[in-house]
């Protein structure tokens, strides 16, 4: 599990690093892939026992791959743009903060 959350990790540094032709879409698929990390955060803080844990865990590793390889695409182009790359963090660390 925790090598998938380190893969989700990189993914979302991947998606930091680009950047948008419009910044309001950006902001909402950085936000929405903060949203993923919080769900497999507190998945994760679950008893290993508890099947549906596993199995809620399994569904949203595979949608935030589907979803991450869609934002790969997606910016692919305009990676190294350093100033949008500081807005996801931001947006990022805003999201994670929220989590509870």
């Amino acid at each position: 599990m925790k090598k998938k959350f380190l893969t989700i990790a990189v993914l979302a540094i991947v998606i930091c690093l680009s950047s948008c032709k419009s910044s309001s879409s950006f902001e909402n698929d950085v936000k929405k892939m903060g949203d993923f990390r919080c769900k497999m955060q507190k998945l994760m803080a679950k008893d290993p026992a508890d099947e549906k844990a596993k199995k809620e865990l399994e569904e949203l590793s595979k949608e935030m791959d589907a979803y991450g390889e869609k934002m790969r695409v997606k910016y692919e182009a305009k990676k190294d743009d350093k100033e949008m790359e500081a807005k996801a963090t931001a947006i990022m660390k805003e999201a994670m903060e929220k989590c509870k």
